[in-house]
């Protein structure tokens, strides 16, 4: 999921499935798989990045997708990623809580396109 540059492979580029892709796998054996792998690679790269045990309360997360190509995305299709890194954060203790109340979800609705690089670029900020 994750591509590595040619000099550091630990930096690269992480681009999440849409519902339809995940739902689409041939049973919840292999989605259950697939959120897991997720939660993983989160918790690993909050340690890699020194933000582990940041135990943020209140706090925004905002989605920026880049895509391959001008095809038609629908982007309520790709929220539910959200569950999948916000299980990630907690695990890490990144966060606290991902419940309402604590956890404001922003999603660029713009349309980003870099054929080489596609993405989902996610910024976490603390909220007073």
């Amino acid at each position: 999921m994750a591509k590595p540059n040619n000099k550091d492979k630990t930096k690269g580029y992480i681009y999440g499935c849409s519902i339809n892709e995940f739902t689409n796998l041939p049973n919840r054996i292999m989605q259950n798989n697939l959120k897991q792998n997720w939660k993983s690679f989160i918790v690993w790269w909050a340690k890699k990045e020194k933000i582990n045990g940041w135990k943020l309360d209140k706090f925004e997360i905002n989605y920026k997708w880049v895509f391959d190509s001008q095809r038609r995305h629908d982007a309520d299709n790709y929220v539910f990623f959200n569950k999948f890194i916000a299980d990630g954060l907690s695990e890490a203790e990144v966060i606290t809580d991902d419940c309402f109340g604590n956890m404001y979800l922003v999603l660029d609705g713009n349309k980003y396109v870099e054929k080489e690089h596609p993405r989902v670029e996610i910024t976490i900020k603390e909220l007073k």
